[in-house]
């Protein structure tokens, strides 16, 4: 069994590497910290933004700036360092250079040589495991992208307690209340991407920020074959909001996507934009990890169908409609006994007078 003291260090670093989620994709948000013999704090840093110093870098030029030395100190990171050059050279020769005497890993990375060998040659001790249940947590987007060629999606909705999101005639404000509201915007910062489908984006004329007025967060992505946006939409106000990206196919006239890109809209042509597979496909082509999915029911119907989800996050609002628009618009299993099966993945909590539940995939 782990010491503590190990436990300790690298949940630190787990907190660090949450600070980063919906920042620094297609690169995992990584958190690294250095510890002495002693058990004293030397420097601790985290994966900011892709393209910026990684968690190591960044922890050894912390140690430097407190005055530490990181000679014979053990670093704990929530990912094995690197051992190839990219936009910055490899951590683990940095960790040889600066003299390390251990360095403890959570959990391998997918798309890097390890670097035991290279640790060894050195002097260092390597140990790669701590708190690995935790760390794939964390890294899932990341994971699930490198090794499955598509991102972790949670699909969200908010929905009356009878299960609709919205009226026969397409109302639905607001089913939650103002403070479910407030948290379901923030918690948008932690995903790399909004995804709605273009039916959504005319009905309901979102801006898909996670906070008001909101220049950086999640990119926020349109599913329509025929690439139909209104000129006036909000998505396409200001252009000083997160990037916009439309994904269509050979439905989408020339004048629409035309139109679209003198906005400033990413354009993603597909094959078959009705085709969620390629749809999750090319998000992960993209470079987004972790991916919300906010509807509406047709889309959620095709990823549900397609078994794609992974999380599903739940807004339940306190009233009923006796009818009105489904969470999924579609035929749906034969039995009960077809269904997928989800488990709760954390207590439901009270959101002012809705209900916020959270389910995972029972794999």
């Amino acid at each position: 069994m782990a010491a503590e003291a190990d436990c300790q260090w690298m949940r630190r670093a787990l907190h660090l590497a949450a600070r980063s989620r919906g920042r620094t994709w297609p690169n995992p948000g990584v958190g690294c910290v250095i510890v002495d013999a002693q058990g004293v704090l030397l420097g601790q840093g985290r994966h900011r933004r892709c393209g910026a110093e990684h968690a190591e870098i960044a922890a050894l030029a912390d140690c430097r700036a407190r005055g530490g030395d990181p000679r014979g100190a053990t670093a704990y990171v929530t990912l094995a360092p690197c051992t190839s050059s990219g936009r910055t050279g490899p951590c683990s020769t940095a960790l040889i250079t600066a003299g390390l005497g251990r360095v403890v890993a959570a959990i391998p990375d997918p798309v890097q040589r390890p670097p035991g060998d290279d640790f060894a040659a050195a002097g260092i001790v390597y140990e790669c495991g701590l708190l690995a249940a935790e760390a794939t947590e964390l890294h899932a987007g990341f994971l699930s992208r490198v090794s499955q060629g598509r991102p972790r999606l949670t699909a969200k909705w908010a929905m009356s307690i009878d299960g609709f999101l919205a009226t026969s005639s397409g109302d639905s404000g607001w089913i939650s209340c103002p403070e479910a509201l407030a948290f379901s915007r923030r918690h948008r910062r932690h995903f790399d991407a909004i995804v709605i489908s273009g039916g959504t984006a005319r009905a309901d004329d979102p801006r898909l920020l996670a906070s008001v007025g909101a220049r950086h967060g999640p990119w926020r992505v349109v599913v329509s074959a025929s690439a139909r946006l209104p000129a006036q939409a909000r998505l396409l106000a200001g252009g000083d909001g997160p990037p916009v990206v439309v994904i269509h196919d050979h439905r989408a006239r020339p004048a629409a996507l035309a139109g679209l890109d003198q906005a400033g809209v990413r354009l993603h042509p597909l094959a078959d934009a009705h085709d969620p597979a390629q749809v999750v496909k090319a998000l992960a082509a993209i470079g987004f990890n972790e991916v919300l999915v906010e509807g509406g029911g047709h889309l959620h119907h095709a990823l549900l169908a397609a078994d794609l989800y992974d999380r599903i996050e739940c807004y339940i609002g306190p009233l009923t409609m006796a009818g009105g628009r489904p969470v999924a618009t579609g035929p749906g299993v034969a039995t009960v006994a077809d269904a997928t099966r989800w488990l709760p993945d954390r207590t439901p909590r009270r959101l002012g007078a809705t209900l916020h539940c959270v389910y995972r995939r029972a794999r």
